[in-house]
């Protein structure tokens, strides 16, 4: 019969909190047989997964749907099978179920979601700050500035220019790209 005990679902919820400080996390029992576990907020961009309310859920055996976030899931799964065996007394999650001959028979039943359906994941990740340049700069200053930046700040600048003006990004590249092609043949 599925059962977690308090304790161990209190186990569940330390080691998320030491293993993803980046993350934060609500875990509760459910029914003496379940454990939510709910990522509210952090710095994490899960929006290519979220819908429109800032939710999502997450299905253990179907972790290779969440895209570039499938290693961190993992972790987070691996964890929430784990811990409550490392309290006294406490078992690490099995199922030895057996769906074939309707015999169904595990450890606990698990949930983990982001954001909740009435409360949104929030990101706190910091956005990238933009390149600053002088409200009016001559062509030849623009491009010195542009040379001089460093690695990080030429990704910013690109970054800033992709997610504001995508138009002026595409202009520019396919400008650029024809204008080394030219430089080429000369």
């Amino acid at each position: 019969m599925a059962y977690i005990r308090t304790d161990e679902v209190a186990a569940i919820r330390g080691q998320l909190k030491a293993k993803f400080p980046q993350l934060k996390f609500s875990v509760r029992k459910q029914h003496h047989s379940s454990v939510i576990v709910t990522i509210k907020s952090g710095t994490v961009d899960f929006s290519d997964i979220l819908d429109d309310n800032g939710y999502a859920q997450t299905n253990q055996y179907w972790l290779n749907r969440m895209g570039q976030h499938q290693e961190l899931f993992e972790e987070i799964y691996e964890v929430v099978k784990t811990a409550p065996a490392s309290v006294p007394n406490g078992r690490a999650w099995f199922d030895e179920s057996d769906s074939m001959t309707d015999y169904f028979h595990t450890a606990f039943y698990m949930s983990v979601n982001i954001g909740s359906y009435d409360r949104p994941y929030v990101c706190s990740k910091p956005k990238p700050k933009a390149a600053k340049l002088p409200k009016y700069t001559p062509i030849g200053a623009a491009a010195e500035s542009v040379a001089r930046m460093t690695q990080e700040e030429q990704d910013r600048f690109v970054e800033d220019i992709v997610s504001r003006y995508p138009n002026l990004a595409d202009s520019l590249m396919t400008k650029l790209g024809f204008g080394l092609l030219a430089a080429e043949e000369a």
